[in-house]
């Protein structure tokens, strides 16, 4: 197994810039989820007033090869003061009425600016949420999805959907430092080395096939039809597609491959536990993540562990056909 990213920061924030960006957050007017293109013109001009110390980083970890350099890892971001226990019932409804500061909101979105990339939404998640949560929903406890109370395995986000973004964004709000809960992740370059050329020639082939996940699965919105058969490996870059568990082989062959790019995904797997004030990015085409629930000492405080998260794109203009009308960025699937 590699060694753990818990120790590795690129860039942690000093308690007076924090108070800065913070102060400067909650100044910003209107509402990420009532009002978004309001709220998002306000962070523009935000972006602006950030501690230049972290602005000059952002524009340097733009630099990176995303395919051999695909995380930044940030320390002691701002997080709001007030964090509310939502209802387990329905989380997102339950946030909307209590949640009255956005912070956090604030710091991923003039994160996007400052690094040049747009946050997307999809209509299947909270419909059309550009901010969502990983939060417990007690209907979905026992689904692989962002709402699980339990182990999410490795995968892709919108593993097979027709709009799949480039970044995952989280920033941690509230942790459970009674229980072992990791995040996983394993950068699908390095796996890809350790494959064989046949297994590499098999997993670049469209023999795989990998449903709709489980949140798109439970909109009532809209029915998204079934999700195309794929390859598992994209591009020469480390692009990959999959879902443990989700994906399956449309021969024995094929599965004969996939179960070993499976196994070496577990062998190079990487744990991380994380703190408030954390902020994970990582390349949606080149890491493929998950959860790992272990030891549970306290399930009252696994229930209620929060981030928040956004998926980001390098340019909204690439999606276009498939928005809604009446919301720009927001995906109509």
């Amino acid at each position: 197994m590699s060694s753990a990213l818990i120790d590795r920061y690129d860039f942690v924030f000093t308690p007076d810039e924090v108070e800065q960006y913070k102060k400067l957050l909650l100044d910003v007017g209107g509402n990420p989820y009532f009002g978004y293109e309001d709220y998002k013109a306000a962070i523009a001009t935000a972006a602006e007033l950030v501690p230049s110390r972290f602005r000059d980083f952002c524009h340097e970890s733009v630099l990176r090869d995303f395919s051999e350099h695909p995380f930044v890892v940030i320390g002691n971001a701002p997080i709001d003061d007030d964090l509310p226990v939502f209802d387990p019932t329905d989380p997102v409804a339950d946030k909307y009425r209590k949640k009255k500061t956005f912070v956090a909101e604030g710091f991923l979105s003039t994160y996007a600016v400052l690094t040049g990339t747009e946050i997307i939404a999809h209509l299947t998640v909270n419909d059309g949420d550009f901010f969502h949560d990983i939060y417990p929903k007690r209907s979905m406890h026992e689904s692989q999805s962002q709402k699980t109370l339990g182990t999410l395995r490795f995968h892709r986000d919108f593993t097979n959907h027709f709009v799949c973004p480039d970044f995952v964004n989280t920033l941690t709000l509230r942790d459970t430092p009674e229980n072992e809960v990791y995040s996983t992740f394993a950068i699908t370059k390095h796996v890809l080395r350790t494959m064989s050329d046949a297994d590499l020639e098999i997993l670049s082939q469209s023999r795989f096939h990998t449903p709709f996940d489980d949140v798109s699965r439970a909109s009532t919105r809209l029915t998204l039809g079934e999700a195309k058969d794929h390859p598992i490996i994209l591009d020469g870059q480390g692009g990959v597609k999959v879902f443990e568990g989700r994906t399956a082989a449309l021969d024995d062959e094929a599965a004969r491959s996939l179960d070993r790019f499976l196994q070496a995904l577990h062998a190079n797997k990487q744990l991380r536990i994380s703190v408030p004030g954390d902020s994970v990015t990582f390349s949606n085409h080149h890491v493929i993540h998950g959860r790992e629930v272990q030891q549970i000492r306290d399930p009252e405080s696994l229930s209620r562990r929060w981030l928040l998260k956004t998926h980001n794109v390098f340019s909204l203009g690439n999606f276009e056909e498939y928005f809604l009308d009446d919301r720009p960025g927001v995906v109509n699937g």
